[in-house]
């Protein structure tokens, strides 16, 4: 088997893919082992109120601060609190809707909260791709690559010698050499500057934590809503998650 780590989406990808998002990936997360019944992933705060038009929990941010007729944000410490056991959750969150849109039904979400689980799955079900989610611009992440590297790793060990690292995998791993705290590396990404100098160092704490959720979330719908009838352009879709 060979495993292949893309440091940018390269898309085609015919067969289901591990996402690695370290920030956004935690939220999903986070909601789905609270029990949420599914996370809706949306591009802008229109489609993420017609994904919740049933009832759905409204999260995210616009400039740090919730849009109207929001719910809540996505301070991770916030989120591991909601009580959300059989509720439908709708998260506005651009960066990952927009990686999204590039793999297939069946891909599934990692990061260093369900790093172990995350493995165990990606080797049951034969899974040779991960992918590590990019920042806007398509620029290639500092942290989820560190992340990507840390489950590529983990994932030749538990395959054995039947696996074979491609070259952007052993790019991963290398730097992964330079962060043996994961914190460390989400202190020095862009977003976790953002965090610093809001005051939020307890979410860079908690996004580093590795295995201590058994979730795996798993791309189980894509919504095309109908762009005409609400005025979006491109901004049409809705990603739906739910624990595998």
């Amino acid at each position: 088997m060979t495993l292949r780590v893309d440091l940018i989406f390269k898309p085609p990808y015919p067969q289901p893919v591990l996402v690695v998002d370290v920030f956004y990936g935690s939220a999903v997360g986070a909601l789905l082992s609270a029990g949420a019944k599914e996370v809706w992933i949306a591009r802008s705060v229109r489609a993420a109120r017609i994904l919740a038009e049933d009832g759905g929990l409204l999260l995210g941010e616009q400039e740090g601060i919730p849009p109207e007729g929001f719910h809540g944000g996505l301070s991770l410490q916030a989120l591991l609190g909601l009580q959300v056991e059989g509720k439908t959750c709708v998260l506005l969150t651009p960066a990952l809707s927009e990686s999204l849109e590039q793999v297939p039904l069946g891909s599934v979400l990692a990061y260093f909260r369900n790093a172990g689980a995350a493995v165990v799955y990606a080797a049951q079900m034969r899974i040779d791709t991960v992918v590590a989610a990019t920042q806007a611009r398509l620029e290639p992440s500092l942290t989820n690559t560190v992340a990507a590297g840390f489950i590529a790793k983990r994932l030749c060990q538990t395959l054995g010698e039947e696996v074979e690292l491609q070259e952007g995998g052993r790019l991963a791993v290398a730097l992964l050499k330079s962060f043996p705290d994961p914190q460390e590396s989400l202190v020095q990404s862009d977003l976790g500057q953002q965090f610093l100098h809001a005051g939020c160092s307890e979410e860079l704490a908690l996004a580093s934590l590795v295995s201590v959720e058994g979730v795996v979330p798993k791309l189980s719908q894509v919504r095309l809503l109908r762009a005409r009838q609400y005025g979006l352009s491109k901004d049409r879709l809705g990603f739906c998650f739910q624990a595998r």
